[in-house]
């Protein structure tokens, strides 16, 4: 969807909860924060450990990328530890005007981040068309002040009742970790 106001700052903030959010209160929490232009993306889960959850969001110029104290103090008693948010410069920032039902988020701070233009197009022919799913949100980010990392997170469509992580095409889980990959997604409790 273009937009004459684009995302500018991609703003991840990671942390770990006392327990796992079964009950869903930090996920409303989230859900019910002052969204600014952006839809607001859900509480995302880490797919290791349930404990280590993700919230992410994309301002445009004019708002502000700082913490949002009420909705710290609403989450605090449910934290057990927060990390220093982390800002990404936007190298994909792209939505469409349903907003995905599903979400997953992978971040590294691994890899090196050639200056080169990241808008290359893929030729037609290499695009396989049987293993495609329509995608409502796409956003790929670079941490700003080093050249190290990156910041995918796509939003989607569920078509039935599978689960975020059953996808048949989804993305390979079972060495994330190893790889130094976090992967977080949106949890269905």
């Amino acid at each position: 969807m273009p937009s004459d106001d684009p995302v500018r700052v991609l703003v991840l903030e990671e942390f770990r909860l006392r327990a796992a959010d079964v009950d869903g209160a930090a996920a409303r929490i989230v859900a019910t924060s002052t969204p600014g232009i952006e839809p607001g993306i859900p509480l995302l889960t880490s797919i290791d450990d349930r404990r280590d959850v993700a919230m992410l969001r994309g301002l445009h110029a004019g708002e502000s990328a700082e913490t949002d104290p009420a909705q710290h103090a609403a989450l605090d008693h449910l934290v057990s530890s927060w990390a220093v948010p982390k800002h990404y410069g936007p190298r994909i920032a792209e939505r469409s005007e349903s907003p995905p039902s599903s979400y997953r988020l992978a971040v590294t701070e691994s890899g090196i981040n050639a200056g080169d233009d990241p808008r290359r197009t893929t030729p037609r022919e290499s695009v396989d068309r049987t293993t495609s799913r329509p995608v409502g949100l796409l956003w790929i980010g670079a941490p700003l002040g080093t050249h190290a990392g990156l910041l995918v997170l796509v939003g989607g469509y569920d078509d039935d009742s599978r689960a975020v992580g059953d996808e048949p095409f989804g993305w390979p889980l079972v060495l994330s970790r190893e790889l130094g990959v976090r992967i977080y997604e949106n949890s269905r409790t």
